[in-house]
């Protein structure tokens, strides 16, 4: 999943103060057709409304998992099992290609043809949020109970442990560019965009702990039924896979011997400390 690169400039500017000097947006058709001035305001609606509809489905997707919103995943019942397996896979499936493709630097080129540079995080997140929004809308429903906890200090340590989860993707995202995480700083501010590499917070000790924080919350459940680690393998599977063999060349084609050093350095995904006690 290409969650974690991402750029960051030298300080952090207000965004407030940034949209009124310094908008963001390249010249493009709709520059030429709207005006500079429509068409940055247009440009800084979009991006704006692509940075709620990506926290909104990101919060859902959290109460979805441990059934605390009015759709959970295990809210209902599949009529025919195959069928509801087949239908949750190619899902996610889905899901997979299309957030794979969209972080893909030959995808990125193409897209700067038909829409602004500025736009090109608001629109990956925008279409990652609307592929959220479909797996909760049409995700059917397997609840056979692989394992519960009735215990209610089991309840809670596991829920502890889904709430660390959370925290470390938030944490990781917070010691990056929160703002070019969501796409505004793109549109909001025309500071230095290159790509930096980033070795705060938890990028100290693991390479990728969004996707880390990721998988500890898809498993931290006190009641793991059929759907649930259906969905929770398939993305599990599909972070590594995608992390290490599409993400990690892109960083070292664009950073280079930088990332090849801290790559060498820092583990994927499990800290040094906890792979010493494994062994």
């Amino acid at each position: 999943m290409n969650l974690f690169r991402f750029k960051r400039p030298a300080r952090l500017p207000s965004v407030v103060r940034n949209a009124a000097v310094n908008p963001a947006t390249q010249p493009s058709d709709l520059d030429s057709q709207l005006g500079p001035r429509k068409s940055g305001m247009m440009t800084r609606c979009f991006a704006v409304s692509a940075c709620l509809a990506a926290v909104t489905a990101l919060l859902y997707f959290v109460g979805f998992l441990q059934n605390w919103t009015p759709k959970g995943i295990d809210t209902g019942s599949a009529s025919n099992t195959t069928r509801a397996i087949v239908a949750n896979c190619a899902l996610l499936i889905i899901f997979g290609m299309v957030h794979s493709l969209m972080a893909r630097p030959f995808f990125k080129q193409g897209l700067r043809r038909i829409a602004p540079e500025a736009l090109e995080r608001s629109l990956y997140i925008l279409v990652a949020s609307m592929q959220l929004a479909m797996i909760v809308v049409f995700w059917t429903p397997l609840p056979a109970l692989l394992w519960t906890i009735d215990a209610a200090w089991g309840t809670f340590a596991i829920l502890g442990v889904f709430a660390f989860g959370n925290l470390l993707l938030t944490w990781s995202i917070l010691s990056i560019d929160p703002w070019h995480f969501f796409g505004l700083r793109q549109v909001f501010s025309s500071a230095d965009q290159e790509t930096r590499l980033s070795m705060r917070g938890p990028y100290r000790h693991v390479r990728h702990p969004i996707q880390a924080g990721l998988i500890i919350a898809l498993w931290a459940s006190p009641s793991m039924t059929v759907g649930h680690a259906l969905l929770a393998g398939t993305l599990t599977l599909y972070s590594i896979t995608a992390t290490l063999f599409l993400e990690e060349r892109d960083l070292v084609n664009t950073i280079g011997p930088a990332y090849r050093a801290y790559r060498s350095k820092v583990p994927a995904l499990l800290p040094f400390f906890v792979q010493r006690r494994r062994r």
